[in-house]
């Protein structure tokens, strides 16, 4: 498998995530509300389809694409020809991003049913993923540059990186600046080492999240759906990666940019999308 699929496996994964996220919630009532009378007696099952299954599914689906990007960033690092071009064109793109980013975000807010009063304000909300993607290049290009140093030396680009993402606090933080650090020092081992390793990775970066999600409502078992989501399903992203072929894969420059373009573009088509369903509701 070269980078070309992997993307495409990803923006597809991304948007499969996004669309269910941005319908308003009476719109999924409705639905099922709608396929019941279809299915006299069995209301409940459909409403659990309908209004827990479905999104579930899709965000399972949607978790595939967040790994596949940090590995294509380091595959991307590996073989670009020149490295602070490539940095500049992420960041740029972040740039681009951050005002549909952050209207996708107070969509999502809405159709879960936040009130104006209860909306995260525009300045709260995470700085998009592709100023995480940059972060993790620029750590892995200083990486590269101090290979004569001692390891403790050479990780420090990485951890700097990784306190920039949490200070800055963007989307995935300090744990995607790890999982890129770990792309790109596992790349040459088998796949069966890297499916063992890459287990205790993603178990221990997602401790955190376990533990915040216990302060919150001090239930394991109500933790329990998200944890799996954010580990099985991240897993599978990354297990997708491990097919990937090595080899320098040739793309277009209108591929390249439309690879770039689809993330501010989707997430404007999405706003608007609620905007156009939010007025029906």
């Amino acid at each position: 498998m070269n980078t070309k699929r992997l993307k495409i496996i990803a923006i597809i994964s991304m948007f499969v995530d996004h669309v269910p996220r941005i319908i308003p919630w009476q719109i999924w009532i409705a639905i099922a509300e709608s396929i019941s009378l279809s299915f006299p007696g069995k209301e409940e099952l459909v409403s659990e389809i309908i209004i827990d299954m479905i999104p579930g599914i899709m965000g399972y689906i949607g978790r595939l694409a967040a790994p596949v990007f940090m590995f294509c960033i380091t595959v991307g690092f590996r073989y670009t020809k020149d490295i602070k071009k490539y940095i500049l064109r992420v960041f740029t793109f972040a740039f681009i991003s951050q005002i549909p980013y952050i209207l996708f975000t107070q969509s999502e807010e809405y159709a879960s049913g936040f009130s104006k009063l209860e909306l995260t304000p525009f300045y709260k909300i995470d700085l998009n993923i592709m100023f995480t993607l940059g972060l993790g290049l620029v750590a892995l290009y200083f990486y590269e540059k101090l290979k004569d140093k001692n390891i403790i030396i050479r990780l420090t680009p990485i951890i700097a990186a990784a306190l920039i993402s949490y200070i800055l606090n963007t989307e995935g933080g300090y744990v995607y600046i790890i999982y890129i650090f770990m792309f790109y020092v596992l790349r040459d081992l088998s796949i069966l080492k890297k499916a063992f390793i890459w287990i205790f990775i993603i178990v221990i970066c997602r401790l955190p999240l376990l533990f915040h999600l216990l302060q919150i409502n001090n239930d394991i078992m109500r933790a329990l759906p998200t944890m799996r989501v954010n580990t099985l399903g991240v897993y599978v992203g990354v297990f997708l990666t491990f097919f990937f072929n090595n080899n320098k894969t040739h793309i277009s420059k209108t591929f390249k940019y439309l690879m770039y373009l689809f993330y501010p573009v989707h997430l404007i088509l999405l706003y608007f999308t609620y905007l156009l369903l939010s007025s029906i509701f």
